[in-house]
């Protein structure tokens, strides 16, 4: 299944394990895991994106965003994921644990794309 659209079959080999329609429109689902933050709520541990690549490429997008994440019930214990097309973040994904804490999630994103490479 599509990791993207989760309703076609993803090509074989594919590196984001896509369907090829969401491979043609350039759609590319990135998986982090959240965990305790220093100060209470949460912050970015661990993801498929650098800390590098999180802050130069996706700081912008995920400030502009203005929508509410959505829970799905394929992620695991404190992931999200962000659902973008080419320079565009089209969704923020959650796990059904963090479903109510989708204002700390937005904000343990924020932070994690304002963070130094020096800090992670």
């Amino acid at each position: 299944m599509c990791r993207v659209c989760l309703k076609r079959p993803e090509i074989p080999d594919e590196r984001y394990g896509r369907c090829e329609q969401c491979a043609k429109s350039g759609r590319v689902a990135f998986r982090l895991r959240l965990g305790p933050g220093r100060g209470g709520g949460y912050a970015v541990k661990a993801g498929e994106l650098s800390p590098h690549a999180l802050r130069q490429k996706w700081r912008v997008p995920l400030e502009g965003f203005k929508g509410k994440p959505t829970v799905k019930q394929h992620l695991g214990l404190h992931e999200v994921e962000l659902v973008t097309a080419k320079e565009r973040l089209e969704s923020v994904r959650i796990a059904p644990d963090l479903g109510g804490h989708e204002e700390a999630v937005t904000a343990a994103l924020r932070d994690a794309a304002e963070r130094s490479d020096s800090s992670w």
